[in-house]
């Protein structure tokens, strides 16, 4: 299933986004610190203004990399011939 990392100023500020958009609390995680984001798979990304202030910003945008490199890729050669 596909989660929202939902990198804001707070946690408040995170749900408040979810609701607005009526996506359900379990489908998103508040990227508080690295460890709780670290090793999503199945990812789309939400920067609120509030986390543009954070002091672990870059903390957090280094595990988001990380994260996408191990994400299989979305094209697939299902017939293996290249095409």
């Amino acid at each position: 299933m596909l989660k929202y990392v939902v990198c804001a100023g707070s946690q408040t500020e995170a749900q408040a986004w979810a609701s607005l958009h009526g996506i359900p609390q379990r489908q998103c995680v508040y990227a508080s610190s690295p460890r709780t984001i670290e090793g999503l798979r199945d990812f789309a990304v939400v920067r609120l203004q509030g986390f543009f202030t954070r002091p672990n910003r870059d903390e957090i945008e280094a595990c988001l990399r990380r994260n996408e490199l191990k994400r299989r890729s979305p094209l697939v050669d299902l017939r293996g011939d290249g095409g």
